[in-house]
């Protein structure tokens, strides 16, 4: 019986362990939040040339960074940015992207950028 006990208690305490490790899935935001590197940029359908590259920096904070060789690119490069998940919008400093895929580490938005249509895929 004695063992039994030891047996049973071994086991529970394996399934509390797991369960209170169980990972909590991340929201919307926190999913949002990291440093992100342009895989292909399309311009008004086109592809851009492979030069053309966006470091977009969604940082803990609502702080957001672009550097980029998009030119023009008379969006700002640095503020302020939040996301709508019921919307798939994304605001950098007033400025609405539109987020088009979002899973694991990728990253679809689009949005008019100096009256051209502009698509950009990002991997974190």
């Amino acid at each position: 019986m004695n063992r039994f006990n030891s047996i049973l208690f071994s086991l529970s305490f394996v399934a509390v362990a797991f369960i209170a490790c169980k990972k909590d899935k991340a929201t919307y935001t926190e999913q949002l939040t990291a440093e992100w590197n342009s895989t292909a940029v399309k311009i008004d359908g086109v592809a851009a040339p492979s030069t053309t590259t966006m470091f977009l920096h969604l940082q803990t904070g609502d702080n957001f960074e672009i550097a980029t060789n998009i030119t023009p690119f008379t969006h700002p490069t640095s503020g302020k940015w939040s996301a709508d998940e019921a919307n798939s919008k994304l605001t950098l400093s007033g400025n609405v992207w539109t987020i088009h895929h979002l899973e694991g580490n990728t990253l679809r938005i689009a949005n008019t950028v100096d009256g051209k249509e502009m698509e950009i895929d990002l991997n974190k």
